[in-house]
Formats: C-alpha cells, sequence, structure tokens
C-alpha cells in the first residue's frame, strides 16, 4: 500500500481558509509562493518537517493529508 499527498484536499483547506498561496508560502516558512505552488500541485513533495506545521495551519490532522493510492 502507497500513501500519497491529497492535493486536492490541501487545496480546498487552504481556500476555505481564504489563504493565498503567499500566505500558505510563509506560513510553511517558504521562501516565496513559487515553492508552495509546486508543492500544492505535486510538482515537488512537501517536505517532512513541513506535514505537521501543515495540518496544523489548515487544522486537519496529519492523516488526512495522506490518501492511499495505487501508484508506487
Amino acid at each position: 500500500m502507497v500513501y500519497a499527498f491529497d492535493l486536492s484536499l490541501i487545496r480546498n483547506k487552504r481556500i476555505n481558509k481564504g489563504y493565498s498561496m503567499e500566505k500558505m508560502s510563509q506560513l510553511l516558512g517558504l521562501e516565496n509562493k513559487s515553492m508552495y505552488y509546486k508543492r500544492e500541485i505535486g510538482a515537488t513533495q512537501f517536505k517532512a518537517t513541513e506535514i505537521p506545521l501543515l495540518a496544523t495551519v489548515l487544522d486537519v490532522s496529519v492523516e488526512k493529508i495522506f490518501i492511499r493510492t495505487l501508484r508506487k
């Protein structure tokens, strides 16, 4: 069983909270919104150290950030 980030959940939670990509990049301590954008679209993985902070900012459990996938 493989797990992946639930990118649609992350995006929807961010939008529902009214956070821009710029705001998310600041909250996660990233240099710019481009770095966050790449994570949100799956071009770059969220780092292990960013996951607990992401869950806190989006007000979800860490477990909810992941989904099971058949992809390897």
